[in-house]
């Protein structure tokens, strides 16, 4: 609404100033809009909103700080921390049981909260741990802890390297014949179920029949035999590298790296129009998922798939099926590895959009032995899980972000983080989005596999760890801070979701690992997220003292400090050595839980790591004593004692006698 003429000069800029954010001069009219020859308008700006404050908020502070001055008195009050205020009058107060075990995570018992917005009243709130952490642990420094099996200890080396100068034939570096058997036996068992870019009955017979004289063979067949050495080599561990082949997995990796690149410049592999070149491509790549080298050529082989027309549905009547289906399964997994590099190589990108993947359908429901190139017309699907079950698990997110309306959004604020004080995306909406995933693999996965077959157990692995690992995002009080701009404060439900969607996380990542398969196929589902899952864990340890996922809990904790004995040696670290100090906290509230409610001895009680953390602390802290008490000779200038020359030594020696 336009205001009354002015009697003098106004203090806001017209309407047409403020939203071009230009200088104006207030007049009626003023200068722009004269200038413009537009009618000049002037309202009053809305007034400044108050900030509202969550009517516990000074409590909360208050709270904390006489929290603080109790420890540092050594008052213990453990037995008063988890008494929860009703909001009702009574005056009855009701105990947190934080001793039972946490209820297993459901998608339908997720409560609606108001954890967002602190300014309306909701009960039983409490202050997330989480928030009291220094920086190094709320944002760790380190990504991913490295195991001792782990291939990506030995990444790509530069392309110089990898490529040398020596005239050898690129056929003489084949392995023996009974080694090539080998390694594709270990493509089969452990990478080809994960992948499925190539038709294993025709390659094996392909393959055979070249190992007997490797340099008959092709250019595209050559590269696609060294890319199955260099793929079947790195899942496999140093003990069983040695006594297989009888070299050092280093040494067979940059044999079979450099021969495969070898391979693949000699087919031309960046203008080739050859699929089976591209497949050598990207199983090469697979090799090293997660290295930058990688992320910048998955680009290029996603490039030569579009090229190739990959991306369309093909209906060339000269294009068997056999072939279109082998094409749709090569273009979906080139969509993998570029989602792939995204996320590791490239932190807060986002999903590709949807234009990126085409219009090609998903592969079909198939085993290799339904498929046979002289077919004519597709065969008929499969209603239960079949050797594609990985790749279609895999493949139906890209499917959900395709038909779900919510999906994209969701996907976009996990990665990115919802903007500071803007709710993007609801938690209503986001536990809503989550609950449609986990039913659509409950109904087309999970419910038909059998746990006894190795790849239907790495699915269900799969499946779970995925709707867990959103939960614990979306949950996370990281998440929640972004939104509310401040401490969020969470119901014990949540919580209780929170912590056992970690917990069940890790248990996950564990079995996952142990699979027969190739493990660092998988390992970008839990990048940059592990380390997050512990500090939450042992952050919420030091007020869950009992309980059996408690005990789950920690044992998920000393695992992690059994392998990786830097976390405890390397004082140096501060990440490392802020982890230990939260470590021991934690273990100090489950120390006096079973010591004082379950009468069990203190020495019993206490695991290998905590002790050997106690020890790394008391050893420092002897060392920094010790090296306080030494004096600085550089304050000896003040005794005239620089110059040893100018001292009476005699006089020295006397005095100590007297």
């Amino acid at each position: 609404m336009a205001s009354p003429p002015p009697t003098g000069p106004r203090k806001y800029a017209c309407v047409t100033c403020a939203r071009r954010k230009v200088k104006c001069d207030r007049g009626d009219p003023c200068s722009n809009c004269l200038k413009a020859r537009i009618q000049c308008l002037y309202e009053a700006p809305a007034p400044n909103r108050p900030r509202k404050r969550a009517g516990d908020e000074d409590l909360l502070a208050r709270l904390a700080l006489y929290e603080d001055l109790m420890r540092k008195h050594n008052v213990d009050f453990s037995r008063y921390t988890h008494t929860w205020v009703p909001e009702t009058p009574a005056v009855d107060l009701k105990e947190c049981n934080s001793q039972s075990p946490a209820p297993l995570i459901s998608a339908n018992s997720h409560a609606d909260s108001r954890l967002y917005f602190p300014e309306f009243p909701t009960r039983d709130l409490e202050r997330c741990l989480w928030f009291n952490l220094s920086s190094e642990l709320k944002h760790p420094p380190i990504q991913t802890l490295r195991r001792k099996n782990d291939p990506f200890r030995h990444p790509t080396p530069p392309l110089q390297l990898v490529c040398p100068n020596d005239q050898t034939e690129l056929h003489e570096l084949h392995p023996e014949p009974r080694h090539i058997f080998r390694f594709w036996q270990i493509f089969v068992e452990q990478v080809h179920p994960i992948t499925k870019i190539v038709h294993a009955p025709t390659l094996q017979q392909r393959i055979l029949e070249a190992s007997w004289n490797t340099s008959l063979a092709s250019k595209s067949l050559t590269a696609i035999m060294f890319a199955i050495y260099t793929v079947a080599v790195t899942p496999i561990s140093l003990a069983d590298c040695q006594a297989l082949f009888g070299e050092t997995r280093d040494t067979l990796l940059l044999r079979y790296r450099g021969a495969t690149v070898r391979a693949l410049m000699a087919a031309e592999f960046l203008t080739t129009r050859d699929p089976e070149v591209l497949q050598a491509f990207v199983l090469f790549l697979l090799a090293d998922p997660e290295s930058y080298l990688t992320s910048i050529l998955a680009g290029a082989a996603v490039k030569l798939g579009q090229r190739m027309g990959l991306h369309r549905e093909n209906t060339d009547p000269k294009i068997s099926f056999f072939e279109r289906e082998m094409r749709t399964r090569l273009w979906w997994q080139l969509r993998c590895i570029d989602a792939r590099s995204r996320a590791v190589c490239t932190p807060g990108i986002g999903p590709p959009p949807e234009s990126e993947f085409g219009d090609v359908r998903l592969p079909l429901n198939v085993n290799d032995a339904d498929l046979h190139p002289d077919m004519v017309e597709a065969p008929i699907e499969h209603g239960r899980p079949t050797e594609m079950l990985c790749i279609l698990l895999k493949l139906e997110v890209f499917n959900w972000l395709r038909s779900s309306s919510k999906a994209p959004r969701i996907f976009d604020s996990i990665i990115h983080g919802p903007a500071r004080g803007k709710m993007s995306t609801s938690l209503e909406d986001a536990k809503e989005a989550i609950n449609e995933l986990e039913e659509i693999y409950r109904k087309r996965f999970t419910t038909k596999c059998d746990k006894n077959i190795p790849l239907h157990g790495l699915a269900r692995t799969i499946a779970d760890f995925v709707i867990a690992r959103m939960r614990f995002k979306v949950y996370h009080p990281r998440w929640r801070a972004a939104v509310g701009g401040s401490e969020a404060l969470v119901t014990r439900e949540e919580s209780d979701v929170l912590f056992n969607s970690a917990v069940t996380s890790l248990e996950l990542i564990d079995v996952g690992l142990r699979s027969k398969l190739a493990s660092h196929l998988f390992t970008h589902m839990i990048f940059r997220i592990e380390l997050d899952l512990y500090i939450y864990i042992i952050s919420d340890l030091r007020r869950r003292c009992a309980g059996d996922r408690v005990a789950v809990a920690w044992k998920l904790v000393e695992d992690l400090y059994n392998e990786h004995p830097e976390l405890i040696e390397d004082g140096e670290n501060t990440f490392f050595v802020a982890l230990g100090d939260l470590t021991l906290e934690a273990w100090e509230a489950r120390r006096k839980e079973l010591v004082q409610n379950h009468g069990v001895r203190e020495y019993d009680t206490t695991p290998r790591f905590i002790r050997l953390l106690w020890n790394e602390r008391e050893k420092r802290n002897a060392e920094r004593i010790q090296l306080s008490a030494v004096p600085d000779l550089n304050t000896l200038d003040s005794l005239w004692l620089a110059d040893s020359n100018d001292f009476n030594w005699d006089c020295w020696n006397g005095f100590l006698q007297f």
